[in-house]
């Protein structure tokens, strides 16, 4: 039996003694459950959520949605939205001929990208931009209450197949559903995750998040078997998942952008087009092109971070593009192939140099963290040869298309370049071998999305006449 003197026993019977106690321990226990809410991975206080004023659901008229494209023959065997019932794992029962798709998505590029893929296969899609009800990187708790509010539910209910796109937290809600016990909570269309990028863009609960992915990884390959896919739109993607939520991923498929492009005037704001000089875009976080103009003096037209240029077709009637990568792959560098415009990137070798001097700098790129990827025969990805194995994570650095680009091991290089005409420069003739290439290109990039949907149970799904269109070599100015 527990002994308690005496003395001790006198103290309690004191009631101010009994109130300090109490208050005492209800103070330890308050710090307990405030210590207790930090953040593991990242060790900061988690920030608090913004309140849901007002959200997209069914009893709201904050739900904007925009028609991007209206297939050319809506089939009558499509079923409507009050008859669909809760997702199943079977692939082919009572599917209509050709799913209605919503594209969760905010950049605008990757709208212009998708669009074009929709349109190839004759689908209807809309856009949703999830700006509305949520900003960056979005936590398992404001998760949960967009499920709850029913912004999920109503968001799914009306489509067959919802496409989260470009920064993944947007659409952790509708992620986030699919682990929920009840299936009323459940986004009820197929989700598939294109991932660009911005898989954990600004996420505060990275261990909460990457546990949500760990779980819909497993349990893809059992309750939620066609009901979610991955994408990825370039090669870091599925390593760099893999690296953080330390498991494999099976089935991620690599499918790029289609390379298309809206076509718009020069703005008269920027400097004029001139042959004689290469053209960049600088980044907010770089002052390296710059230095290339002001300190190598090498013949350059910068356009601001920002400012639009008016798509590839304006880049051609300068000598060339410089691009020094900010992330690890970008829509422009696609389309640039696409039209044929020479562009000019640094070798890895030089690349690396440039971030370690700091004439250079990216919150999106790591070689470090590339090279702790697998590599030799353990890798999916190929390196061109003389390349070191990190740079195949990138697509800048792809053998797929390193014959359209040219490679620059030094600033001397870009130097030495400055007398040359544009055509003396293109030895590779990408003006013609780019376009070639990417048209034939993107006809395998439509039949893996026309793949995928026919998986899902959509048989009928298949890739038009015409594509997405060609890029004609008389665009060239």
């Amino acid at each position: 039996m527990l002994h308690i003197p005496d003395s001790l026993l006198k103290l309690l019977r004191r009631p101010r003694v009994v109130v300090l106690l109490l208050f005492a321990s209800v103070t330890a226990l308050l710090v307990y459950l405030l210590t207790m809410r930090r953040d593991r991975s990242t060790d900061h206080i988690q920030i608090p959520d913004q309140d849901i004023t007002e959200v997209c659901n069914a009893l709201s008229t904050a739900c904007n949605i925009t028609i991007a494209y209206t297939a050319t023959e809506s089939p009558d065997s499509r079923e409507s939205t009050a008859s669909k019932g809760p997702a199943t794992s079977s692939s082919a029962v009572n599917k209509p001929k050709n799913p209605s798709v919503l594209y969760y998505n905010t950049h605008g590029g990757t709208n212009v990208n998708m669009k074009g893929i929709m349109k190839a296969l004759n689908l209807d899609m809309s856009i949703f931009n999830p700006k509305q009800v949520t900003g960056y990187g979005m936590s398992g708790k404001h998760a949960a209450k967009l499920i709850n509010v029913g912004h999920v539910s109503h968001i799914c209910e009306a489509y067959d197949v919802v496409v989260i796109g470009d920064t993944i937290p947007h659409g952790r809600a509708l992620m986030q559903s699919l682990l929920e016990w009840s299936p009323a909570k459940q986004c009820r269309s197929v989700v598939v995750v294109e991932m660009t990028n911005r898989f954990d863009w600004d996420v505060k609960d990275k261990s909460a998040y990457y546990q949500m992915v760990r779980d819909l990884v497993r349990r893809g390959q059992t309750t939620l078997k066609n009901r979610l896919y991955w994408v990825a739109n370039n090669n870091v993607e599925q390593a760099y998942v893999e690296f953080m939520i330390g498991m494999k991923m099976p089935d991620v498929r690599v499918l790029r952008p289609v390379g298309i492009s809206k076509d718009y005037p020069y703005p008269d704001d920027l400097p004029p087009q001139d042959e004689k000089n290469f053209a960049s875009r600088t980044h907010d976080t770089t002052n390296i092109f710059a230095i290339l103009k002001d300190e190598f003096d090498v013949p350059l037209t910068i356009f601001p971070f920002g400012h639009k240029y008016g798509g590839p077709k304006n880049l051609l009637a300068f000598k060339g593009f410089i691009d020094i990568p900010y992330q690890y792959s970008v829509m422009k560098f696609y389309e640039n192939i696409a039209y044929g415009v020479p562009m000019f990137v640094p070798t890895p070798r030089l690349f690396e140099y440039m971030l370690q001097s700091g004439l250079h700098y990216t919150h999106c790129i790591f070689p470090n963290l590339l090279k702790r990827f697998p590599s030799g025969s353990d890798m999916k990805v190929k390196t061109v040869p003389g390349f070191p194995a990190w740079s195949a994570y990138m697509d800048y650095y792809d053998p797929l298309f390193a014959p359209y680009v040219y490679y620059f091991d030094s600033f001397v290089e870009l130097q030495n370049m400055r007398s040359f005409t544009r055509k003396e420069l293109d030895w590779k003739n990408v003006a013609e071998e780019g376009p070639k290439f990417y048209n034939a290109y993107r006809d395998e990039i439509l039949e893996g999305w026309a793949a995928m949907f026919r998986d899902m149970g959509f048989l009928d799904v298949q890739v038009q006449a015409g594509g997405a269109g060609r890029v004609e070599l008389h665009k060239q100015i």
